[in-house]
């Protein structure tokens, strides 16, 4: 999963031409948790962030935010409640 998030980014120079696997996956995921963008009326659909992002760059993002779905599903420990932490 990590791999295809990173290489996604890497091929749309994400977050910037020049970055390391952690920023891309970074970024990648932090995409992910925006809601998808729909077309628009008389427009292509795009990207929240990338102006010059064209309909086959958000059908990517889809499918990478299909195959997180999938891993989490898979890996039901990791969507666990975290310890909750008593406020100062």
């Amino acid at each position: 999963m990590y791999d295809a998030l990173a290489r996604w980014a890497r091929r749309h120079a994400l977050p910037a031409p020049v970055c390391d696997f952690t920023g891309r996956i970074r970024h990648t995921l932090a995409l992910l948790t925006e809601p998808p963008v729909l077309p628009s009326e008389g427009g292509p659909q795009r990207l929240a962030d990338d102006p010059g992002a064209s309909v086959e760059d958000s059908a990517g993002l889809a499918r990478l935010r299909g195959l997180l779905e999938e891993w989490l599903y898979t890996n039901p420990q990791v969507v666990g409640v975290a310890d909750r932490e008593i406020a100062a």
